[in-house]
């Protein structure tokens, strides 16, 4: 499947499709059984350099990636059933802002080694531990697919019919801002994006789900999280953001970039070749 809207924003890269399906891919990158780490150097791969990534109930990364791929709320049983008490001090300042340090600080010793300074102090994404609960039982959008696996491959492996949930692009702060008038050429209001404060994982998967489910759907701007950026490192430019979009609201962005916002003098002038 190609793509209107990226080939007039002039992508570097083309946008990551994300599906579900029953049949995995042969080939495919998958995290090792069990695994503990970050989905989104996943994402990287398939974003930058055209590889497909598949994820199931046993291979999604970290608790907040089962949500966020749409695998219901990992939260409640994270890290040997520790569970939300764990993970609110962790999103809060963690060893301090747990109600036992003693046996929070025992829990981490059972972490990489290379991820327990970020534990033991915290990664401060809520002000107290109360709103992190608040985020991990009722403000995340959670969904709980009947399929297997979700896959990213480049939407250019799509096979006839295939038809993802979720379009996600790579955009630099001009292709975004030109993502962000597409879009909002379309939808009635002054709202068509949405920039949840949460995990990269998340802004992809879980929030652009939820606004599948609406009948005006809206973009989700992301990866504007600290974990993800270092974990992801150098592989996607440090000045990038992902764009993702229900399929349907995609459909709907690529008969308007037909002829629509990047057909005007404006954009062509700021694209243009020096």
């Amino acid at each position: 499947m190609k793509s209107i809207t990226a080939d007039k924003l002039r992508l570097d890269q083309e946008p990551v499709a994300i599906l579900w399906s029953n049949t995995k891919p042969e080939g495919a990158l998958q995290i090792k059984l069990h695994d503990q780490t970050c989905i989104m150097p996943f994402f990287a791969q398939v974003a930058m350099k055209g590889k497909t990534a598949v994820f199931d109930r046993e291979t999604y990364g970290c608790p907040g990636a089962l949500a966020g791929l749409g695998f219901g709320n990992g939260y409640y049983d994270a890290f040997r059933g520790a569970g939300v008490e764990f993970m609110a001090a962790f999103f809060v300042k963690g060893q301090e802002s747990s109600k036992n340090p003693e046996a929070y600080c025992a829990l981490v010793q059972h972490i990489p080694e290379r991820d327990r300074a970020k534990f033991v102090y915290g990664e401060r994404l809520h002000k107290d531990t109360e709103k992190a609960k608040r985020f991990m039982t009722t403000d995340l959008p959670v969904t709980d697919i009947a399929e297997k696996y979700v896959i990213f491959p480049p939407l250019s492996k799509l096979k006839p019919g295939e038809h993802p949930v979720v379009v996600v692009f790579l955009a630099d702060p001009l292709q975004v801002t030109g993502l962000v008038t597409l879009v909002g050429a379309i939808r009635e209001g002054t709202d068509p994006v949405r920039v949840p404060p949460m995990a990269a994982c998340q802004q992809i998967g879980a929030f652009v789900y939820d606004e599948a489910k609406k009948e005006h759907p809206r973009a989700v701007l992301g990866y504007t999280d600290f974990s993800a950026r270092e974990n992801v490192g150098k592989t996607i430019p440090a000045n990038m953001f992902t764009f993702a979009v229900p399929f349907s609201l995609f459909e709907e962005m690529e008969e308007e970039a037909k002829d629509g916002v990047f057909d005007g003098p404006i954009w062509k002038g700021l694209v243009a070749e020096p």
